[in-house]
């Protein structure tokens, strides 16, 4: 019966818990001897996102990339990988061993890229074993597409279309939005003019770090991504205004999956409430790795306790 509490949806995908990594801090393949060492841990997700993949291996940001704030982190990875090819053959075959939904973050620096992309998923994944795509046009910290993607509606509805055209016929496509904009409304909706199954949000704010030894930016960057408990005001704020403004959000036709600061069951809640579907979780699990089983857990609780499922929960912040 908790089992049955905690399923969710994601368009046609039919999820056993709401809880998801979130793909800035999941990683991929042999980053996650963790899970190999926890059942607890892999029973406790509904899927598994992973870190950001391009069509071609990115080497990602000089040192320094990671810096602790107050109330989080400032990363400047600058979508570090292998490639499409090596995740393929390399990681991927790894991930299927949890038996969950594997949802792939992508990203391009063009839209054209974006469509080579999606394509060439769609022919390495013969045997379709790769449930989604989440397609990455928010991230602040590199030099090409990223935040310059998130805030332009018309580039977001594009690139979303080549993505869905190019992807396997039955691939979840989900689209990552910035908050570092002033109505997220505005390219949500893009999105889904585009044709994209659900939402992501959000994904990190921009941040800087100045060292005041060396009077200059801590990053070669310059510019890094907030996570943490800092944001999650600004996530469950974004969760809400689409819900509540986007008809296809608030029938749940378009599903918003909850991404900033989650590390207790009640910030996951909270973005239920406020309308999110699923939640993702990242800077958290840095700290502490079990912190999956332990916001299950506390989730499952409150839903039996209120004699409620997820589905029941989902948007009911809104009078």
């Amino acid at each position: 019966m908790v089992e049955n509490r905690l399923k969710t949806r994601l368009g046609r995908l039919e999820l056993r818990s709401p809880l998801l990594t979130a793909s800035g801090t999941s990683g991929s393949g042999n980053e996650l001897e963790v899970l190999d060492q926890s059942e607890a841990i892999i029973g406790s997700l509904g899927a598994f996102v992973t870190k950001g993949v391009s069509l071609n291996p990115r080497s990602g940001n000089p040192e320094i990339r990671v810096i602790e704030t107050r109330t989080g982190l400032l990363n400047s990875i600058g979508l570090q990988n292998k490639g499409i090819k090596h995740f393929i053959k390399e990681s991927l075959p790894e991930l299927l061993n949890y038996q969950l939904p594997i949802i792939v973050n992508i990203s391009a620096e063009s839209v054209e890229g974006f469509g080579e992309l999606a394509a060439a998923i769609a022919e390495l994944d013969v045997d379709r074993k790769i449930s989604g795509l989440e397609i990455n046009v928010s991230c602040p910290n590199v030099k090409e597409g990223g935040l310059a993607f998130g805030i332009n509606e018309k580039a977001v509805e594009r690139i979303v279309k080549a993505v869905k055209k190019n992807a396997g016929k039955n691939t979840l496509i989900i689209t990552k939005m910035t908050p570092n904009i002033t109505d997220i409304t505005v390219p949500a909706k893009a999105a889904i003019q585009g044709g994209t199954d659900a939402l992501s949000m959000i994904n990190t704010l921009k941040g800087v770090a100045i060292n005041v030894k060396t009077r200059k930016p801590y990053f070669a960057n310059v510019v890094a991504g907030l996570s943490g408990p800092a944001v999650k005001p600004v996530g469950i704020s974004m969760v809400y205004d689409c819900f509540k403004k986007i008809p296809e959000c608030r029938s749940k036709r378009v599903p918003i999956i909850g991404i900033g600061g989650i590390s207790t069951w009640q910030d996951a809640a909270e973005y239920i409430l406020a309308g999110a579907s699923a939640v993702g979780i990242g800077t958290a699990w840095f700290v502490y790795p079990e912190v999956f089983p332990q916001i299950k857990e506390g989730l499952a609780g409150y839903l039996k306790k209120n004699s409620l499922t997820v589905d029941q929960l989902i948007g009911m912040a809104h009078v």
